[in-house]
């Protein structure tokens, strides 16, 4: 058995991971080095993706529809499916043998279930109606050549079945995305016996094409299987460990572009707001920064630095997004490895709480803006000279802080790369150097840290002691660093210490004061990220030490998955709340779905009170079947039924049956059910991509054909060759999968059939009354029926009432603040308990503290999933044609980057209350003080919590927002701390907040808390300005005309406008 974890030195992990690591190797690359030549430009193959990954795929995926096509030249085979033959082929591309292996393995076993599902459905409807001929027909049946007669209730009965079937399969198909492949499979059968049961007239000739029609979708099954599992195998762990490994690689490249950003601050202008970075739509802030882009106060190597940084950033986010949602596919996964399941949720987890800290010192770029903006510092030819002698005071002095942290985050940059390549090389998840091998064979003895400190690379054993100095540094120099800031801001003397600041210094004018305080502040949020940083990166190599010197990672071991997470896998398929991150076995949806809880969708019903007896009970049993049928996925089921019926009708009328038949028009209604997608834009995108693709498909199997003058093998070779250029695009573009589907199920339509009538011949291809076309007739036939089924599938998608990517893109909006305002409420409550002391140990699953951390990043989880579908529904929209006004797209992006900050904040706050690796008695103090405060401001906590319930209402239901919605205060916790002493302390003792505690690892924490909550209610503010703008704000407001007096009324305006009154409103006018 071979192995399935990947150590870097037994093959390259499988391409769908791999994509990922070579964007987060070039993230390590992109940062500028002074007086380095520019790197090489690279080759074609480079830009077009190709590795060796890549192509290995694309073969992979090519090599099942060929065998699948070329043992239908075997004389026996040939002579069993006679006309189905080219179905197996069709069916192998439909398995998706690329797949990872326990993806692969749930599909197959759903593809399974509702393959013989659609076997004895068939049998229903073909003897259904066959027994409403035998008892409408009069005359007796001719077994000759050609069509039976015509029967009328034999095609209704067929019709009936077809649409009922349609209908509610792809209610389930929208019900579960997981059901996507297995629902295309169950269609085919549905369709092919619903169209040809019109014309059977014995049991015999349906029991015999139903057999044909399972044993060719079971072939087809079992190719795909063995290509899957035995042709490059791809391991669900394999997978995510090459998750693991870009992740590794890209939060490496993040902090060499924080290093060289905080580097560029020392020097250069952080308040300059470039355009491509900051993603406020006020127009008047927009014109100040285009005035001052073009004054040349911009400058363009930060705003590079910090797009770039941005970049890698998001890249991390959507990264993490992925390993959450493939790592239970992973821990099922029999393996032959080192790892349990257990091995893999714990290496997240650290990884996990390494990026977080990561990512929170990125949005340092946001802070300085944030800044620049609230103090009008975004400078121009006509700004006052006192107003830019402010800014660049306020420059000097962040240019020389940012010079006393070079050495400091240097030390840390290094620790961080170092500690995780440590940690990538001991748990075998990256290659471990040549050099360093032929190191390790030679070393022997015991280390001794002092005297080989600065020899000691990533992976030798004591590598963790020289790591913890390093991180030790970082603490030593922070109190350094607060003098410089004191120093600066005129607070104490350079003989001074930082004991005697001078109380008056501090206690000034207010605004002074507030901004020394904020300065201060912010200073500390970075130096504690820092250090969370280091410390985060130490933990993760103290467990991959552990996993060593414990023998874990020196021999593998056959590694099975423990009856009940087996148990927990099944039970979970076909639940809902699971459809989007642990089962998404589906890859012909590239968006996300994410159920977010009973408490958004479920509303309780204000006409009916809870059910107290049996008689009720029923009641409410039958008021689901209501429900069921009323539902947004029943509505996409019965369009689906209606589109296939707008074709399928055509069998069932007399006049038309016979040119239905002869035309295979079954292909045509085969094709909607691949093609129909919920949304309109997904629509128009994918109806020109699969014409497209379908005309292209029908050009190279015009080419394979003749290329080699109609000689099988040849054929077969080129086919082979134009089905892996085709997987190129199928892996390489995701949203242009549905489209490189159908491409290869239209070429192995077209060869297939050719190729099948070469074999068997032209009488027994037109026993099944389907006249023989050659295959420059044929193909462009084929070609219409996709095209018209695609054109099918668009116009029912769009009719009669469009479900646009934009009224998807606000529900998942208001889905994802109703996900942030319950990802809160679990960190207020966490908050809460460790501040009292009532969580428990988090360790202990019975736990209060290990329930709430489980929920936490179930929730985070889920914001990682759901945030870039925000920003794929906000680039699909722009295919939806526009009829009326123009789309607010500037507004959905600043809400969606908006709520992706605030995803940020609230995990770094998640993170600050719950990181405490090594707490000390007097965090313990500082914990008792701010226990005491917190709970008499627990209203301001709760005001945000209302406030994204509220935004995420507006959303869903498209109503107005009240007026004057109180915001929460960011200082407010701030003014009431300046006045709290420690517990227990001495009269005349230093307040919680005086500067002359600011060393104290509570007050960094405290900074940390204070920033990000300031940072949340700016965002909070946007927010309920932009969704304002979408939905109004009512206002009651109402001006007569020639008064000054106001009267109430109910108009609803847009948020930050005037209400004009004309006197027709609906207040009373004397």
């Amino acid at each position: 058995m071979s192995r399935d974890e990947p150590d870097g030195s037994n093959g390259a992990p499988p391409e769908q991971a791999e994509s990922e690591e070579r964007t987060a190797s070039k993230a390590g690359q992109d940062e500028p080095v002074s007086g380095s030549t520019a790197p090489p430009k690279p080759g074609i193959l480079a830009r077009l993706g190709l590795d060796l990954p890549t192509i290995l795929m694309m073969i992979k995926g090519a090599i099942a529809p060929t065998i699948a096509i070329s043992i239908s030249q075997s004389t026996a085979v040939a002579e069993y499916f006679t006309t189905l033959g080219y179905l197996v082929g069709i069916l192998t591309i439909i398995s998706v043998s690329i797949m990872p292996r326990g993806k692969f393995l749930q599909t197959l076993v759903l593809n399974i279930f509702f393959a013989c599902a659609g076997a004895a459905l068939a049998l229903l409807i073909m003897w259904s109606s066959l027994q409403a001929r035998l008892h409408t027909e009069s005359r007796p049946l001719n077994p000759g050549s050609g069509l039976p007669p015509y029967n009328s209730s034999q095609s209704a009965v067929s019709a009936l079945w077809l649409f009922v079937s349609i209908w509610f399969v792809n209610t389930l198909r929208a019900k579960q995305p997981t059901l996507n492949v297995p629902v295309i499979v169950f269609s085919i059968f549905a369709n092919i016996s619903a169209t040809y049961s019109p014309i059977m007239t014995s049991n015999v000739a349906f029991e015999s094409l139903v057999k044909r029609l399972l044993t060719a979708m079971l072939a087809a099954f079992a190719i795909a299987t063995a290509c899957s599992l035995l042709i490059l195998p791809v391991p669900s762990r394999k997978v995510s460990f090459g998750q693991i490994k870009g992740l590794i690689m890209l939060l490496r490249g993040a902090v060499k572009q924080e290093k060289v950003y905080m580097q560029s601050l020392e020097r250069e202008d952080m308040f300059a707001i470039p355009h491509d970075v900051s993603s406020s739509v006020d127009e008047k802030t927009q014109k100040k920064k285009k005035k001052s882009k073009e004054s040349g106060n911009t400058d363009h190597n930060t705003a590079a630095e910090a797009k770039a940084l941005k970049a890698t950033v998001t890249a991390i986010r959507e990264l993490g997004g992925k390993v959450q949602a493939d790592l239970a596919f992973a821990k099922r996964d029999v393996s032959w490895g080192k790892m349990e399941a257990a091995d893999l949720s714990q290496i997240f987890l650290l990884l996990r709480a390494c990026m977080v800290p990561v990512i929170g010192m990125s949005t340092v770029i946001d802070i300085f803006q944030r800044v620049a903006e609230k103090r009008h510092w975004i400078t121009d030819n006509q700004t006052p000279a006192e107003v830019v002698a402010e800014k660049n005071e306020e420059k000097r002095i962040w240019n020389e802080v940012m010079r006393q942290l070079h050495e400091p985050f240097e030390t840390l940059s290094e620790a961080i790369d170092q500690g995780l390549e440590h940690v990538g090389i001991l748990l075998e998840i990256l290659p471990r150097p040549k050099a360093q091998k032929k190191k390790d064979s030679q070393r022997s003895g015991s280390i001794d840290v002092e005297a080989t400190g600065n020899l000691i690379q990533p992976g030798d054993p004591g590598f963790a002691e020289v790591l913890e100095q390093k991180v030790n540094l970082i603490k030593d120099v922070k109190g350094k660093v607060l003098k410089v800031w004191a120093k600066e801001r005129g607070l104490i003397k350079d003989e001074l210490s930082q004991d005697t600041i001078d109380p008056n210094c501090l206690s000034g004018d207010d605004v002074k004061h507030r901004r020394d305080q904020s300065q201060l502040f912010l200073l500390l949020y970075i130096e504690r990220l820092m250090q969370e940083a280091g410390e985060a990166v130490h933990s993760f190599v103290t467990y991959a030490d552990k996993k060593v010197s414990s023998g874990s990672m020196s021999k593998n071991r056959l590694i099975v998955p423990k009856y009940n997470r087996l148990k927990k896998w099944v039970s979970s398929i076909f639940q809902e709340q699971d459809s989007s991150s642990e089962n998404a076995a589906d890859l012909f949806d590239s968006n996300n779905i994410v159920y977010v809880g009973d408490g958004f969708s479920a509303k309780k019903d204000p006409e009916h009170l809870p059910a107290t007896n049996f008689i009720e009970h029923m009641g409410n049993g039958l008021r689901l079947v209501n429900r069921f049928f009323g539902s947004q996925q029943s509505l996409f089921g019965l369009r689906v039924a209606c589109a296939t019926m707008t074709v399928g009708i055509v069998n069932f009328l007399e006049p038309t049956q016979e040119f239905f038949v002869k035309q295979r028009l079954v292909w045509a209604m085969i094709i909607i059910s691949i093609s129909m997608t919920e949304t309109s834009g997904q629509s128009i995108f994918g109806f020109f991509c699969r014409v497209g693709g379908t005309f292209a498909a029908m050009v190279l199997a015009l080419i394979a054909w003749y290329i080699v003058d109609e000689n099988a093998p040849g054929i077969i070779v080129f086919y082979f060759l134009f089905l892996v250029l085709i997987h190129y695009f199928f892996i390489k573009y995701p949203q242009w999968i549905s489209a490189s589907m159908i491409c290869m199920v239209t070429i192995t339509l077209i060869i297939g059939y050719e190729l099948q009538v070469l074999k068997i011949g032209v009488k027994v291809s037109e026993s099944n009354n389907q006249p023989y076309y050659p295959i420059y007739e044929f193909a462009p036939y084929r070609l219409a029926t996709v095209a018209g089924g695609c054109l099918v599938a668009f116009i029912w998608t769009i009719f009669p009432s469009p479900i646009t990517d934009r009224t998807w893109l606000r529900r998942d909006l208001a889905a994802t603040m109703y996900l942030l305002a319950h990802y809160l409420a679990a960190i207020n409550e966490t908050l809460t308990s460790r501040l009292h002391d009532t969580g428990g140990d988090p360790e202990v699953k019975s736990s209060p503290a290990y329930k709430l951390a489980k929920t936490r990043r179930r929730l985070f989880g889920k914001l990682l999933l759901i945030l870039p579908s925000l920003n794929q529904h906000a680039n699909f929209q722009r295919f939806e044609p526009t009829i009326g006004g123009r789309f607010p797209r500037e507004i959905y992006l600043d809400i969606i980057q908006r709520a992706t900050r605030l995803t940020s904040y609230l995990t770094l706050i998640s993170h600050t209350v719950t990181w405490s690796p090594n707490p000390s008695p007097e965090d313990r103090v500082w914990i008792n003080a701010l226990a005491v405060l917190l709970t008499d401001i627990s209203t301001t906590r709760d005001t945000i919590i209302c406030i994204l319930a509220l935004l995420s209402n507006s959303l869903q239901s498209g109503r107005p927002l009240p007026p004057n919605i109180p915001l929460p205060k960011p200082y407010e916790l701030t003014r009431q701390l300046e006045h709290l002493r420690l517990p227990n302390s001495e009269p005349g003792a230093l307040g919680l907040l005086d500067a002359r505690n600011m060393s104290e690892n509570g007050f960094a924490e405290f900074a940390v808390l204070q920033v990000c909550s300031s940072l949340v209610c700016d965002d909070l503010d946007g927010l309920v300005k932009s969704v304002g703008k979408l939905v109004g704000v009512v206002d009651f407001s109402f001006r007569v005309e020639g008064s000054v007096r106001s009267l109430r009324t109910g108009t609803t305006t847009a948020a930050g406008t005037e209400s004009e009154g004309d006197g027709k409103g609906k207040g009373k006018v004397d």
